[in-house]
This record gives structure tokens, C-alpha cells and sequence, in this order.
């Protein structure tokens, strides 16, 4: 099967993801790594379709990175996420990634989130896998969100913090929080990755 490999600093971090990949009923399907080292012997085992890593652990020449990558396995995208400035996203993008997953931060919500995004991206094999996964509760059909939950949404698939996204939308950063809190009950979801990932299965942000 094969898979979304996401490269994380520390076993916790790791964790999260796993835990995550089986809300998503994808355990199968994403499997992380420590490191680059563990990174580049997975790649030397299976087919991967998306490697997704954080910029600050393809330093200190991230376009080197991409191009490594590229090298061992042509058919794998990679995905980079943080908070890479623009001459950097484009650098890698020209070296062959497809695309930087912008996230103001490291936390746990921001790795999830660009989670999420690689694994909409590696549809549709991922989504024929979630297909064949019972769910264990109701779809999207009839929760109905309203504008404002969509704007919080979307800024949440885009990684953007809640603050960010209350700047934006010029609220407070308790006023997202309360439309967050919300919107995570109509869509079933138990955090941010939960939320953004069927909000790209169900087409509510793209």
C-alpha cells in the first residue's frame, strides 16, 4: 500500500500523527519517520506518493533536500510545511517540490493541519482507502456551517493560527476560538486535521 511519509522530530510528534492518521482511518496509509536518515531508507523500501517535512528538518539546504528526494524516488511529491519565507518556497518549488504548506508555527495543530492538506493531495489512492474504512459516525450531509465557520475553516486549512485568522476576519482570537468549537461539533471532528481533512473530502474548501 502506498503511503503519505511524514518526517517528525521526535517520537511524540509521531504520535500525534498516528493518532491522527486513525481518526482519519488512514493508519495504514501515513506512517512517520525520525529524521532524514529514516526518511531515505523508507523511501528505499516502498513507493511513497507524498513525504511531507517540516522545512526546518530539510536544513540546511532544503532545495538540496527536494532534489535528494527527487533523485531516489521520481514519483514521490514532496510537500514541505513551516514557516518558510517566500525566496525559499519558491527555491524548492523550482527544485521540485509541489508546494510549502505554510504554518506560522511547530505546534502539534499546524503539523496536523499540513497532515491533512498532504494527504487531500495524494487523492485520489488515499481517498479509495478511506472509502473501504467503515465510518464510525454521520457524514457531512445536512450540517450546515455558517459563513463564518466556512471563513474559520478555511483559514484553518491555509495554517493559519487563530489569532491570524481573527486578524483577518477582524474578531478576537475567543470569538474563533467559539466558531472553531462549533464548526468541530457539525463536522464531527475532534481537532483542526479532523476538520480540514473533510472539509477537502466533503468540497467545503479546496
Amino acid at each position: 500500500m502506498r503511503t503519505v511519509l511524514v518526517c517528525v522530530k521526535t517520537p511524540q510528534a509521531g504520535q500525534k500523527i498516528s493518532a491522527c492518521a486513525t481518526r482519519m482511518g488512514l493508519a495504514q496509509a501515513v506512517k512517520s519517520v525520525e529524521g532524514s536518515p529514516e526518511l531515505f531508507l523508507e523511501l528505499g523500501r516502498r513507493q511513497v506518493d507524498v513525504v511531507l517535512v517540516d522545512v526546518a528538518l530539510a536544513a540546511p539546504d532544503p532545495v538540496k533536500f527536494v532534489k535528494t528526494v527527487r533523485a531516489r524516488s521520481p514519483r514521490t511529491g514532496v510537500l514541505l510545511s513551516g514557516a518558510a519565507d517566500p525566496r525559499t518556497a519558491a527555491m524548492v518549488v523550482a527544485a521540485g517540490a509541489r508546494g510549502v504548506i505554510r504554518t506560522p508555527s511547530n505546534n502539534s495543530d499546524d503539523l496536523l493541519v499540513a497532515l491533512a492538506q498532504a494527504i487531500m493531495f495524494a487523492s485520489p489512492t488515499l481517498q479509495r482507502v478511506t472509502e473501504a474504512v467503515p465510518r464510525q459516525r454521520s457524514t457531512l450531509q445536512g450540517m450546515k456551517l455558517t459563513e463564518r465557520e466556512l471563513q474559520v475553516l478555511r483559514g484553518m486549512s491555509e495554517g493559519k493560527s487563530n489569532a491570524e485568522i481573527g486578524r483577518d476576519l477582524f474578531v478576537s482570537e475567543d470569538t474563533v476560538k467559539t466558531h472553531a468549537r462549533r464548526m468541530f461539533r457539525k463536522l464531527g471532528a475532534r481537532d483542526r486535521a479532523h476538520a480540514v481533512a473533510e472539509a477537502f473530502r466533503s468540497g467545503l474548501v479546496c
